[in-house]
């Protein structure tokens, strides 16, 4: 009696431990499985053929400060090559085949198995399937890629027109094409506030608008582009707005010394107590010499009134420089930001990014307005120099 109660306590025993080893291997397959998901939920698989097929290694760039840099690469063999790797939120990604000075490719990548098929020798003739980012921009590119034909069209009517001589045809070319760019810039911001929850559509803000626009602008497209602030085209545009914030309305203009046409030093803090309109200019730049005589006639009707210029040209030729200063009698100071040891750094400083660019300062030194020009220029100086 005594046996048999033992080797019935001693089977509970082992059934119990079965029971209690099951549940504990469960528990930790559940734990593996659940970690792995975890650990897979941001991955991406890019699998891709090249057509036609090639070997070598395929060099996969993202992006830093702007700049493509290398992140990965893979041996293509017979024209097929894969990557696998983490992707929190969509990013760009650029490819190029190893010692060919070129991209071939380019993909949004994202969470899920993505397949390519890769022409070399066109972008537009890629087939990316798998990425829902991807094919989001593929209706931007589309939409490019149609402009793209019509401002061809137009180039070939113009030279047709310019060879004989046609004004009216040429005038209602530059009309066609001045629609083309409206056109393409109304897109744009429609196609930016449609999918404003994508960084695609960061991506497409930074190609086309970041650089003319305004602190306040910028400002306002990070309240937009919230929902995915972690994005890199993102964080760029939250550093272009920081920066323009250095050199915008209310802060203090940074002090600058140049030189000019003599070699004598000139310096924006030597002119403390006047109203100074800072204009960075180039001969080359055909806005610029088509604003210049608005900046003559102003700068007559106010130098004696407590106000000067200083011109700051981007020109890289010194003499194109000097000779456009002669023939256009440009008497007030003027230096040159693009000498061996300039090399464009005042412009840097104040955020140039395209000309021209006038930045008025007050007697202090303190930045009032950015970008006056022609008649909003002289009305603004009509009402601080009464």
């Amino acid at each position: 009696m005594l046996r048999t109660t033992y080797c019935q306590s001693t089977l509970e025993i082992i059934q119990l431990y079965k029971r209690l080893y099951m549940k504990k291997f469960l528990l930790i397959l559940f734990s593996v499985l659940l970690l792995w998901s975890c650990g897979n939920k941001n991955q991406f698989k890019l699998s891709g053929e090249i057509v036609p097929s090639t070997d070598g290694k395929m060099i996969l760039f993202g992006f830093k400060d702007g700049q493509p840099v290398p992140v990965d690469s893979t041996q293509i063999v017979k024209g097929k090559f894969s990557f696998t790797g983490q992707a929190t939120i969509p990013q760009l990604k650029l490819m190029s085949i190893e010692g060919q000075n070129r991209y071939i490719a380019q993909v949004f990548i994202e969470p899920s198995k993505i397949n390519m098929t890769i022409y070399p020798d066109s972008f537009q003739a890629n087939v990316i399937k798998g990425s829902k980012s991807q094919d989001i921009f593929q209706i931007y590119i589309d939409e490019m890629v149609s402009f793209s034909k019509k401002e061809n069209d137009l180039k070939a009517r113009f030279g047709k027109a310019q060879s004989t001589g046609n004004e009216q045809e040429l005038n209602g070319i530059k009309s066609e094409y001045q629609a083309i760019v409206e056109n393409t810039q109304l897109f744009s911001r429609n196609y930016i506030k449609k999918y404003s929850t994508s960084p695609v559509a960061a991506y497409v803000y930074l190609m086309n608008f970041i650089q003319e626009a305004p602190v306040e602008e910028l400002d306002s497209m990070l309240k937009v582009f919230e929902p995915i602030n972690t994005s890199e085209f993102v964080t760029a545009i939250k550093e272009r707005a920081d920066a323009l914030r250095a050199f915008s309305k209310g802060a203090k203009a940074p002090d600058f010394t140049l030189y000019d046409p003599d070699g004598k030093s000139v310096s924006l803090s030597a002119y403390k107590g006047k109203y100074v309109l800072i204009d960075f200019w180039a001969s080359w730049c055909k806005p610029c010499m088509a604003e210049l005589p608005n900046v003559i006639s102003t700068y007559n009707t106010y130098k004696d009134k407590g106000f000067e210029i200083i011109g700051v040209s981007l020109d890289r030729d010194r003499q194109a420089w000097l000779s456009t200063i002669k023939a256009n009698d440009m008497k007030w100071p003027q230096v040159w930001d693009m000498d061996e040891k300039a090399q464009g750094e005042v412009a840097n400083k104040y955020g140039v990014a395209s000309i021209p660019h006038t930045v008025l300062i007050d007697k202090e030194g303190v930045i009032l307005e950015v970008n006056l020009q022609g008649e909003q220029l002289k009305s603004k100086l009509a009402e601080i120099l009464k």
